[in-house]
C-alpha cells in the first residue's frame, strides 16, 4: 500500500462516517464539513494502528531522539528517551480523541489548535528527518544540494506504524497537506457544527480517552499486539523473506580533480581507461545506485553464537521445532519469566527440541545465566531485529523450518503440555 492508496482509503471512511452525518443533521456546509472529516478519520485511523502495537511508536520515537541527540543536548534527548514509552502511549491517545472531538465538534476553538500544534510537531520531525539526506556542508561549500537517503537518521516516519511504511519525504509532504486544512478549518471554525448535546460529546470524549489508553495498555503490558504487522507474524517464513528478491546494481564513480584548473569530474571505470593521470589527480569513489532492486523484507537479522560465528542461516533452516527466546536487553528483561522460561525449556530439551535465547548482549550474558540458572544457550543480535520479532522482554517464538509457529508475552507463557497438544504435531 501506498500514500495514494492509503489516502484513498481513508477518504473513503470519511465519506461514509460524512454520509452518516449528512442522515443524522445535513450540514450547512458540504465542503467544509467533509474536510473536518477526512482530517478528524484521519488522526483516528493513524492513532488506531499506532495503538495497536504502542511500542514500536515508542521505538521510533527512541529513534528520533537518538538523532536529535546527534546534533546538541545529547543528555536531554538521552533522558526523553528513557520516557520514550509513555511519551508514545500520550501522543496515541491524543491523536486519536483529537480526531473523535474533530468528528464530534468537541470544543472546537480547543481541538483545532490542539490539531495544529500537533501537526507543527509532527511536520517538524519528518522536516527534519527529510531534510538530514541533504549534504548541507557541501552545499556551503560548493553550492551543490545533493540528497542521499543513507544520510537521514530515521528511515521512515512511523506515522502508520508497520501498517504502512513512509519514506520521510513522503510522510513531510503528507504533513504539509494536513497543515493547509488544519489551517483552513481554523479559519472557518464558525463553520463546524457540534453533533449531539454537550453532555453526550463531552462523555464520548471521556470515554474515548479511557477506551484508547486501556487498548494501548493491552497491546504492551498485558500482551503482544492483537495484530501483527510485522515480517515475524505467525505464518511467515523467515528464511525465504531473508532472501534478496532482485539484486541491486551499481556503478562506481570516481572523482577526479584537474591539477591546472582544480575542476573536480566524476569518471566511470570505463571513463579511467582514457584519463590522464598526469593532469587529473585522485579525490574520491562513491557507489552509484543504477537501481535499488527489491531487498529483502529482512535484511538486519544476524545471529552470531559465543564465537562471533553467524549461525542465523542455521537456525531458521532446521527441520524439527525449535523454541527461540528473545530478551532483546537483559537489563531491562522480566527475570521472573525465567523461571517459567527455564521449566519449559527443561521439559522441550528432554524431547529433543532446540531451546536458546538471542540477546543484544547488553550486559554479561555469563552473569545473567548464573543468576538465572538457564541450562541453554545464548546467543547475540542486534537489539533492532529483536524488538521486531516481538513486543515482549522476554518473548517467546515457536519455529519450525524457519517458519513462525507460535509467540507469546511472557505474560501468557505456554506450558509444554499445551505445546505438545496444540502445536507440536
Amino acid at each position: 500500500m501506498n500514500i495514494y492508496t492509503l489516502l484513498g482509503l481513508i477518504a473513503t471512511i470519511a465519506l461514509g462516517l460524512y454520509a452518516v452525518r449528512f442522515y443524522v443533521r445535513k450540514p450547512k456546509h458540504l465542503l467544509f464539513t467533509y474536510m473536518q472529516f477526512f482530517v478528524g478519520t484521519l488522526f483516528v485511523f493513524s492513532g488506531a494502528v499506532k495503538a495497536i502495537d504502542p511500542l514500536g511508536t515508542s521505538y521510533k520515537m527512541h529513534d528520533y531522539f537518538s538523532a536529535f541527540g546527534q546534533i546538541g543536548l545529547s543528555n536531554f534527548w538521552a533522558a526523553m528517551s528513557d520516557w520514550s514509552t509513555p511519551l508514545a502511549v500520550f501522543m496515541i491517545v491524543f491523536e486519536i480523541v483529537l480526531g473523535i472531538a474533530l468528528l464530534l465538534g468537541w470544543q472546537t476553538k480547543l481541538t483545532l489548535w490542539l490539531s495544529f500544534a500537533m501537526l507543527i510537531f509532527f511536520t517538524l520531525l519528518t522536516g527534519f528527518t527529510f531534510l538530514n539526506g541533504y549534504d548541507w556542508k557541501q552545499f556551503f561549500s560548493s553550492g551543490k544540494l545533493i540528497f542521499d537517503e543513507k544520510n537521514m537518521k530515521v528511515t521512515d516516519c512511523g506515522c502508520f506504524g508497520d501498517f504502512v511504511k513512509l519514506k520521510p519525504w513522503t510522510s513531510f509532504y503528507k504533513d504539509i497537506f494536513l497543515d493547509i486544512l488544519i489551517v483552513l478549518l481554523i479559519l472557518g471554525k464558525n463553520k463546524i457544527q457540534p453533533l449531539f448535546s454537550g453532555f453526550s460529546r463531552n462523555a464520548i470524549v471521556g470515554l474515548s480517552i479511557v477506551c484508547t489508553w486501556a487498548f494501548c495498555f493491552l497491546n504492551y503490558v498485558w500482551n503482544l499486539p492483537v495484530v501483527d504487522f510485522r515480517p515475524y507474524k505467525i505464518g511467515n517464513n523467515i528464511t525465504e523473506l531473508r532472501k534478496e528478491k532482485v539484486p541491486a546494481k551499481t556503478e562506481m564513480i570516481f572523482t577526479y580533480k584537474n591539477k591546472s584548473t582544480g575542476e573536480e569530474k566524476e569518471f566511470s571505470m570505463s571513463d579511467l581507461n582514457n584519463l590522464n593521470y598526469d593532469e587529473w589527480e585522485f579525490k574520491d569513489r562513491k557507489d552509484k545506485v543504477l537501481d535499488p532492486g527489491i531487498p529483502a523484507v529482512i535484511n538486519n537479522l544476524y545471529i552470531s553464537n559465543e564465537h562471533n560465528e553467524d549461525i542465523t542461516d542455521e537456525l531458521f533452516s532446521d527441520p524439527n521445532y525449535s523454541l527461540m527466546i528473545v530478551a532483546y536487553k537483559l537489563a531491562k528483561t522480566n527475570e521472573s519469566a525465567f523461571k517459567e522460561l527455564n521449566a519449559l525449556a527443561e521439559k522441550a530439551q528432554a524431547k529433543n527440541l532446540k531451546v536458546y535465547c538471542v540477546t543484544s548482549g547488553d550486559i554479561s550474558i555469563e552473569n545473567f545465566r548464573t543468576k538465572n540458572q538457564t541450562a541453554y544457550p545464548f546467543y547475540t543480535a542486534d537489539e533492532t531485529p529483536l524488538k521486531t520479532i516481538i513486543r515482549s522482554n522476554p518473548g517467546l517464538v515457536l519455529l519450525k523450518n524457519g517458519v513462525v509457529k507460535g509467540k507469546w508475552h511472557y505474560n501468557h507463557l505456554p506450558t509444554f503440555e499445551t505445546l505438545q497438544k496444540d502445536y507440536l504435531k
